[in-house]
């Protein structure tokens, strides 16, 4: 009865790494992250797309819901 089991350390170096591993987290979380010097957080100023590039898009989605339309044909009926 007084056997000692030998994977009793990986199981206890295991739980202890999770609880360490969760503390630097929480840790890391509640200070926030910061970025660096000479990073940009602006949204890019992107044009406005032009009227070939809006015309492609609208046919990949007409293509797209085609292609859903016809793989889930009882869809249709909950069209409104």
């Amino acid at each position: 009865m007084n056997e000692r089991q030998t994977g009793d350390g990986f199981i206890t170096g295991v739980i202890i790494g999770a609880f360490v591993g969760a503390m630097a987290a929480t840790i890391a979380l509640r200070r926030g992250f910061t970025i660096g010097p000479g990073s940009d957080e602006r949204m890019l100023d992107l044009p406005p797309p032009d009227d070939a590039t809006l015309a492609t898009a609208r046919a990949e989605a007409a293509a797209i819901v085609a292609r859903l339309r016809r793989a889930f044909p009882n869809l249709r009926a909950v069209e409104g």
